[in-house]
C-alpha cells in the first residue's frame, strides 16, 4: 500500500498528460495543450524516478551499476525543472481572456529558455562536483561536497519557486476578472494547485538545511513532498478538466441548491403555518427535495394571499421607523421591507384570532408581482426561491423586522 501511494503523483501527472494529449488536436490553444502535456509527462517521469521503491531498486544494483542510484536522483530533479519550464510555457501560450502582461511576449519566452538551460547546467555541475553518494533513502556528501550539493539544492529550489510564482501570477491575473463559469472554476482550481506547488517547492529548503548540517538529505520524495505533490497535481488536473466534469456536477449542484433553498425557506414557511395553518395547500408525502422546495414556495405564496386581509394600514409607517432605527444595507432593503410587512400582518392575524380588533385593512398587497417591482426580477422557480429565502432570512434575523413586529404588537395589544 505504501509503495502504491509513492507512485500517486506519477499516476496523477500521467492522467493529466493523457487528457491533454487526447484534446491536443481540438484544443483552441494547441501550443498550450502541447506544453501542458509535456509538463505532465516530464513530471510523471520525475516523480517515478524519485519514488522510494525506484530509489531502493537502483541502490541495490551491484557495482559499478549502483552509480545510477545517484544519477537517477539527479535525472529526477532535472526532469522536475524541465516540467516546470513547460508549465510556465503553458501560461505563455494559453489564449486567456483579459489583459496580457507585457512580460509574456516572445522575447520573454527566449529569456525563460536561456534561464532554464543555465539552471540545468549549473545544477548538473554542482551536483557532480559534490560527489554525492546514495544509500537508497539518503543522499550524502562529505567535506566541501556538502556545499556543492547544497548549492545544487538551492538553485533547484529557487528555480522551482520562480517558475511557480510566474505561473500563479499569470493565472491569477486572468482569473480575477472572469464571470461565473467553467473557465473561472478551472482557473481557480489551477491557481490553488499552484499555491500548493509553492509549498512543495519551498519544502526543498529542508534539503539545503540537512545537507549543510548533517551532510545528508532525502534521496527523493519524502512523505510530506508526496502529499504536497499529489495535492498540487490533483488540483491542477481538476482545473484542467473542469470543462469536461462540470456537466456531470450540474445535477448534484441543482439538488444542493434546492436543498439549501428548502432549508432557508423554513423560517418564513413555519411562521405562516403557525398563524395560518390552512395555507398548506399541498399536503401529503414529498417526492424529493426538488418537489419539496416547489411545494414550500407554493405554500408560502398561498400564505401571502391569506395574509392580505390582515395587512395593517400603519405598516409603511412602522417599517420606515424600523429602518430608521436599524438601518439595512441597500441590497437587503427590499427584502427587509417585505419581511416587515409579513411580520406586521402575522402579528395582526394572531391578534384577530385572539379576538382583538384592528384597523380596517388596506388594499396594499404583500410581495407585489415582479412587474411592479424594479428591485428584483423573478422569472423562474430558482429566482423565486432565492428571493423568498432572502425574505426569510430578514424575517428571522433582521432587527428592523423585529422592531416593526414589536411595534405592531404593542399597538394591537392596546386594543386599537
Amino acid at each position: 500500500m505504501t509503495n502504491a501511494l509513492a507512485y500517486l503523483p506519477t499516476a496523477l501527472a500521467l492522467a493529466v498528460g493523457a487528457y491533454e494529449f487526447r484534446r491536443y488536436r481540438t484544443s483552441p490553444s494547441p501550443a498550450a495543450a502541447r506544453a501542458l502535456c509535456l509538463f505532465a509527462l516530464a513530471m510523471g517521469a520525475a516523480t517515478a524516478l524519485l519514488a522510494p521503491p525506484t530509489r531502493m531498486a537502483l541502490a541495490q544494483l551491484p557495482e559499478p551499476w549502483s552509480r545510477p542510484g545517484v544519477l537517477g536522483y539527479l535525472a529526477g530533479r532535472e526532469l522536475e525543472m524541465v516540467a516546470l519550464f513547460f508549465l510556465v510555457r503553458t501560461v505563455f501560450e494559453l489564449k486567456l481572456p483579459g489583459p496580457t502582461p507585457s512580460w509574456t511576449r516572445h522575447r520573454t519566452h527566449r529569456w525563460h529558455l536561456r534561464l532554464t538551460a543555465a539552471a540545468l547546467v549549473l545544477c548538473t555541475l554542482t551536483f557532480l562536483l559534490g560527489r554525492a553518494r546514495s544509500t537508497g533513502e539518503q543522499v550524502s556528501a562529505q567535506g566541501s561536497g556538502r556545499i556543492a550539493v547544497a548549492a545544487f539544492d538551492t538553485v533547484f529550489t529557487l528555480y522551482s519557486l520562480w517558475c511557480l510564482c510566474v505561473f500563479v501570477l499569470v493565472v491569477h491575473r486572468h482569473a480575477r476578472g472572469l464571470g461565473p463559469g467553467a473557465l473561472r472554476t478551472g482557473l481557480r482550481l489551477i491557481l490553488a494547485g499552484g499555491l500548493v506547488g509553492l509549498l512543495w517547492a519551498g519544502w526543498g529548503f529542508t534539503s539545503v538545511a540537512g545537507m549543510l548540517a548533517r551532510g545528508q538529505q532525502s534521496a527523493g520524495q519524502d512523505p510530506v513532498a508526496v502529499w504536497l505533490s499529489s495535492t498540487c497535481l490533483l488540483l491542477g488536473g481538476l482545473g484542467a478538466t473542469a470543462a469536461s466534469w462540470r456537466p456531470l456536477t450540474a445535477r448534484p449542484a441543482r439538488w444542493l441548491r434546492a436543498y439549501q433553498d428548502h432549508l432557508m425557506l423554513r423560517p418564513l414557511w413555519s411562521a405562516l403555518r403557525t398563524v395560518l395553518p390552512e395555507s398548506a395547500v399541498l399536503a401529503g408525502p414529498g417526492r424529493g427535495v426538488m418537489f419539496a422546495r416547489y411545494r414550500r414556495v407554493i405554500e408560502i405564496r398561498d400564505g401571502y394571499l391569506a395574509l392580505r386581509p390582515y395587512l395593517h394600514p400603519r405598516t409603511a409607517r412602522w417599517t420606515a421607523e424600523a429602518l430608521d432605527r436599524h438601518p439595512v444595507p441597500a441590497p437587503r432593503r427590499a427584502a427587509a421591507v417585505e419581511a416587515a410587512a409579513i411580520a406586521v400582518a402575522l402579528e395582526c392575524a394572531g391578534a384577530r384570532r385572539c379576538g382583538r380588533g384592528t384597523d380596517t385593512p388596506t388594499e396594499e398587497v404583500i410581495g407585489a408581482p415582479p412587474a411592479q417591482r424594479t428591485d428584483v426580477v423573478r422569472d423562474s422557480l430558482d429566482a423565486e426561491a432565492a428571493w423568498l429565502a432572502r425574505v426569510a432570512r430578514e424575517l428571522a434575523c433582521s432587527p428592523a423586522v423585529a422592531y416593526a413586529r414589536a411595534r405592531a404588537g404593542r399597538y394591537v395589544a392596546e386594543g386599537r
